[in-house]
C-alpha cells in the first residue's frame, strides 16, 4: 500500500497528489471526490514509476478527499486503499481579470476589454444570451493582449461574458471567472444590393493577347454574392496554350477581417474551349475554383461563391485579373463586357461595359478624323492624360473611348 500521501501545487481547478514508491507495484489506481458527497472520481493504470499525479476539473474552493492503491499485476492482485488525504481548492496566486468593457458593438459581434494582468499566460472568454444556462467559449488569447471579438451574435440581443486567467503554459494555474459584463448588439439594416463593378482591358488593338481585369466592391450589409457570369461577344481565352499548374492571373481580397492575394493556375483543361481555374493562397493551399469557356459568340466565366450562413457582407473590394489569357477580336468595333450577378438573397444585378477595338489597317484612318477634345475620369472630372489609369476620351465625333495607358 503507498505510505505518505500529501497533496501540494493546490489550485482553483487543480491540485497534484504524491506517495512513495511501492517496490514490485505495475501500476497505480487513485480515487478521489468532493468531501460528503458519494460518487469517486478514477486515475486509472498510472505507470509504476510515478509518484505524483494532477487532477484537473476541480470545483473551485471546494474540499476533496482521494486515496491510492498498488496493483502488483494486471488482474486482481492490489493492495488497499491508502490513508485519506485532502486538500482544499483556493490559492491566492491566481488573480482574476478585472475592469470588463465593450466597444465595436455591432448587430453581430463586439469586441470585449479588460486590465492585462502581469502574470497571465492565457486568458478565456466565454459568453452566452441573457438569461440562458449554455456558455459559448472563444480560443485562447494570449496573456499580453487586452480585448478580443465576440463574433456571430444575434441582433438587438443583450449577451453576458466572463473572462478568467491561466498563469502557466499547462493550464493548471486558472483563476476564478470575472463577474459578468453584458451588452446589447444593435439592430441590423440591410443595405441595398449595389455591388459597384468596374472591368478594364490591357489594350484595344484587335487580335492581341491581354489583360482582363474585373473589379467588384460591395458596401457593408449587403446581400453576398452567389453566382457571378462573365460573358463578351467576341474574342476567346487562348486555352490551348497554357497546361495545368501554369498561372493565368491573380485575385486580391480585402476587407475589414481579410487580406487575400491570390495566384490563379490552371486546372482540368477540358481541350481548347474549357478550363477550371484554382486560386492559391500565399501559402499555396488552394481556397477557390471558377469555370472558363470559349463559345460561340466570346467568353464565359462562372463562379459561385459559398454560403457562409449570414447571407450578407461586412463590405470589401476584390479584383480579379486574367494576364495575357484574353485575345481581342480580329475586326474593329465594339467588344460588350456584359456582367451577371446574383445575390444569395435572389438579387439580381447586370453591368456592361464597350471597349471599341481597334486593327491596326484602321488606326491611321481613324486618327485622320477622330480628335480627342478633352479627357475625364470615372466621376467626370476634366483630367490631363495619366498612365496607368483608367481614363474616359470625348472625341470630336461624339463617341467616348475608354483608355488605359500602361507604363
Amino acid at each position: 500500500m503507498p505510505q505518505n500521501t500529501f497533496s501540494n501545487n493546490v489550485y482553483f481547478f487543480s491540485a497534484q497528489v504524491n506517495w512513495n514508491t511501492v517496490l514490485g507495484a505495475n501500476h497505480y489506481k487513485i480515487r478521489y471526490k468532493e468531501i460528503g458527497t458519494s460518487p469517486w472520481s478514477y486515475k486509472n493504470n498510472i505507470d509504476s514509476l510515478l509518484t505524483f499525479r494532477t487532477l484537473n476539473n476541480l470545483s473551485d474552493q471546494t474540499t476533496y478527499i482521494w486515496q491510492i492503491r498498488a496493483h502488483c499485476d494486471t488482474i486482481s492482485n492490489f493492495s488497499n486503499w491508502s490513508q485519506v488525504d485532502t486538500f482544499y481548492t483556493f490559492t491566492n496566486l491566481c488573480p482574476t481579470p478585472n475592469n470588463l468593457t465593450n466597444s465595436n458593438i455591432t448587430y453581430s459581434s463586439a469586441q470585449a476589454n479588460w486590465d492585462v494582468l502581469t502574470t497571465a499566460h492565457r486568458y478565456k472568454i466565454h459568453y452566452r444570451i441573457l438569461n440562458t444556462s449554455n456558455w459559448a467559449n472563444l480560443s485562447l488569447v494570449n496573456g499580453n493582449v487586452d480585448s478580443t471579438n465576440i463574433p456571430v451574435l444575434q441582433q438587438n440581443t443583450t449577451y453576458e461574458w466572463q473572462i478568467m486567467a491561466y498563469h502557466d503554459s499547462t493550464l493548471n494555474m486558472g483563476s476564478l471567472w470575472s463577474a459578468s459584463d453584458t451588452f446589447t448588439t444593435s439592430i441590423f439594416v440591410p443595405a441595398p444590393f449595389n455591388p459597384i463593378i468596374n472591368t478594364t482591358l490591357g489594350t484595344s488593338l484587335c487580335n492581341t493577347p491581354t489583360s482582363l481585369l474585373v473589379q467588384i466592391n460591395q458596401l457593408s450589409n449587403e446581400p453576398d454574392i452567389e453566382n457571378s457570369t462573365i460573358t463578351t461577344d467576341g474574342g476567346y481565352f487562348d486555352i490551348a496554350s497554357i497546361n495545368s499548374s501554369d498561372s493565368v492571373g491573380y485575385a486580391i481580397y480585402n476587407s475589414l477581417s481579410q487580406n487575400v492575394n491570390s495566384t490563379l493556375r490552371a486546372g482540368l483543361i477540358a481541350g481548347p474551349n474549357y478550363a477550371i481555374i484554382n486560386s492559391f493562397d500565399s501559402n499555396g493551399d488552394l481556397i477557390g475554383f471558377f469555370a472558363i469557356e470559349n463559345t460561340s459568340s466570346g467568353v464565359r466565366v462562372s463562379t459561385t461563391s459559398p454560403n457562409d450562413g449570414n447571407n450578407y457582407t461586412s463590405g470589401y473590394t476584390s479584383d480579379l485579373n486574367f494576364t495575357n489569357l484574353f485575345v481581342t477580336p480580329n475586326y474593329s468595333g465594339n467588344l460588350h463586357i456584359v456582367i451577371d450577378i446574383e445575390s444569395e438573397l435572389n438579387d439580381q444585378i447586370y453591368y456592361s461595359d464597350t471597349v471599341y477595338i481597334q486593327c491596326l489597317s484602321n488606326i491611321n484612318e481613324i486618327n485622320n478624323r477622330e480628335k480627342i477634345i478633352y479627357s475625364f475620369d470615372l466621376n467626370g472630372r476634366k483630367i490631363n492624360t495619366e498612365k496607368n489609369k483608367l481614363i474616359f476620351n470625348q472625341l470630336n465625333n461624339g463617341k467616348i473611348v475608354k483608355e488605359i495607358i500602361i507604363e
